[in-house]
């Protein structure tokens, strides 16, 4: 059987070493050393870091979209 193709190579979770922005909402708030952060990377090489909160926002949409996405494969 042929190995099933990630689409989700660009998203991980870290640990900062070193505080970093959130890219969501930069002026309000960061993501401290030791913190735990959802990571996107970005096609140019680049990588927006977001905090907590906004990675759990992020992901919810995701999550909606791939229920999506299987109901109009599967209708």
């Amino acid at each position: 059987m042929a190995k099933t193709r990630q689409i989700l190579k660009a998203i991980s979770v870290e640990e900062a070493s070193r505080k970093r922005k959130c890219h969501h909402s930069r002026g309000q708030h960061g993501i401290a050393g030791g913190d735990r952060c959802l990571v996107v990377k970005e096609p140019d090489g680049g990588k927006k870091n977001y905090c907590v909160d906004c990675g759990n926002a992020i992901l919810d949409v995701a999550d909606d979209d791939l229920d999506t996405l299987r109901h109009d494969l599967n209708a």
